[in-house]
């Protein structure tokens, strides 16, 4: 069995740290949008209709305001 160099060992284990690492940032980019997301609801949610409507935002937009997914012009 070949055995392993001091250099082969650590690009195999970076590697692995390397996935670790994406995934991990990858999660967190997830979550902090998840917290926005809420945060947004949460917000508009507790504006009366008048003030909504003073903005131009409907109650039903409020879902598709915390995604950001706006209708194309």
């Amino acid at each position: 069995m070949a055995r392993q160099t001091a250099p082969t060992f650590m690009q195999s284990k970076s590697g692995f740290f390397r996935v670790i690492a994406t995934i991990a940032v990858a999660l967190r980019e997830k979550t902090a949008a998840a917290i926005e997301r809420r945060r947004i609801r949460t917000a508009l949610g507790k504006l009366d209709d008048y003030m909504l409507k003073d903005m131009g935002i409907a109650r039903s937009d409020i879902e598709r305001i915390a995604k950001r997914t706006y209708p194309p012009r």
